[in-house]
């Protein structure tokens, strides 16, 4: 019997960047199984994201599948006595669904990262009345 991978991601920094337009953070991340290249960018304090299928050798970025924006996760939140606490809290959305996003700032050998756990999102409230 396979085991359910859980919907989940991790960003760098993105230390090739050179103009204002490229992602402040990039990484790659794993929806139902399939894999997905993801870049962020830090803009009017949110962390926008963007997931989109791997490059795959191409000098092309294919078209996104789910994008959202996430916000600074309450302070006093943070570290907690209930275990870590997310630095962001948000939600992405695309054609395929929607998900809840939970960064978590981690440190690594080569530097900060953050570590995005997604959940599917409760689906709204049907208005069949």
């Amino acid at each position: 019997m396979s085991q359910k991978i859980p919907p989940k991601g991790r960003l760098f920094e993105n230390r090739d960047k050179r103009k204002p337009s490229q992602p402040d953070m990039q990484g790659e991340g794993r929806i139902d199984g399939k894999p997905y290249a993801i870049q962020a960018w830090i803009r009017e304090n949110q962390l926008v994201l963007s997931f989109s299928p791997p490059r795959d050798g191409t000098n092309s970025y294919p078209p996104e599948e789910f994008r959202g924006a996430l916000d600074p996760a309450p302070e006093k939140r943070r570290g907690g006595e209930d275990g870590p606490a997310p630095t962001w809290t948000g939600d992405i959305a695309g054609d395929e669904g929607a998900y809840d996003v939970r960064a978590f700032e981690k440190q690594g050998k080569s530097g900060q990262y953050l570590d995005l756990v997604l959940q599917p999102a409760a689906a709204p409230p049907s208005s069949d009345a």
